[in-house]
């Protein structure tokens, strides 16, 4: 089973929100970007190791880069590979960056941003 998006454009009016990094405040993307997938945008899942993750997920975050080697394993989207991201500006560990493992996946890729390491504003 393929994992199923949508991406959302637009709110509409000026409801468009700001995710900020909790840790230097800066800019990490906002809610015109928001990805669904398999109809939400918010998710929880328990890792590997016992810990609960909730986070959203978004089409493009341009305050967060990954690091590292992507994985394919422990993914909670099959068919995606994921890599730790990052604050662009102070390195605040921000959730994960997926990627598709087949080129025609759709999307290709996005992100995972946790939701406890973003100010909403």
């Amino acid at each position: 089973m393929g994992v199923v998006f949508k991406g959302i454009q637009s709110l509409g009016g000026n409801g468009v929100k700001g995710f900020h990094c909790i840790q230097c405040l800066s800019f990490i993307s906002s809610s015109d970007l928001f990805l669904k997938l398999n109809g939400a945008q918010r998710h929880s899942f328990v890792n590997p190791e016992g810990i609960y993750c909730e986070f959203y997920s978004f089409l493009s975050c341009p305050g967060a880069v990954p690091h590292g080697r992507d994985t394919e394993q422990d993914s909670w989207f099959p068919g995606y590979a994921w890599t730790p991201a990052f604050c662009v500006f102070c390195g605040n560990h921000l959730g994960w960056h997926y990627r598709a493992v087949s080129v025609t996946s759709r999307p290709m890729e996005f992100w995972g941003i946790l939701m406890d390491q973003v100010s909403v504003r």
